[in-house]
């Protein structure tokens, strides 16, 4: 609907422009190189995207959050946090890495996910642990933000969990 509001407001010179545009990528047929993808993160031919990643510089997220807050650089171990959340959330992983919509596995994905993240875990790594995309797993991102910056009980929920990842527990 929304493409249909958009092509009715151009103007006859735009109209006949997008018309040959369309009609030339007809011609072309499909090409696979626009849909390949390096990690569900960037799209396009392998040429285009090892100059992005040169351009733009490959950090670690783990790096960057560390030497923020000055702490020590450390690989995150994911079978360690997802014990964790499993202990402090007292849920099975069977429940939040899989397709559980109950509070309690969504709550633990979240915790998982934001947790993960923070601890240096690509959202490639995280989105193969729990079984869902990397689109929905930054959608449960951004909701677990949310909820820790709104609720006090998430916040002590993640910080339990943050701690039993580090002890090990």
């Amino acid at each position: 609907m929304t493409a249909n509001r958009n092509i009715a407001s151009l103007t006859p010179v735009q109209l006949i422009s997008y018309r040959k545009f369309v009609e030339a990528g007809i011609e072309q047929g499909h090409c696979g190189e626009f849909y390949a993808a390096d990690e569900g993160r960037i799209l396009g031919s392998e040429e285009f995207i090892d100059a992005t990643i040169h351009r733009i510089g490959e950090t670690a997220r783990s790096n960057r959050a560390a030497k923020k807050k000055g702490l020590p650089v450390c690989e995150f171990e994911p079978e360690r946090l997802v014990a964790a959340v499993e202990r402090v959330c007292s849920i099975p992983r069977e429940d939040f890495c899989g397709t559980s919509k109950s509070a309690p596995a969504i709550m633990a994905k979240e915790m998982l996910i934001l947790i993960g993240l923070q601890m240096g875990a690509s959202m490639k790594v995280l989105s193969e642990i729990i079984g869902i995309s990397p689109s929905a797993l930054s959608r449960r991102h951004d909701a677990a933000r949310r909820k820790l910056r709104d609720n006090a009980n998430t916040s002590k929920l993640a910080s339990e969990i943050i701690r039993h990842y580090r002890s090990g527990e």
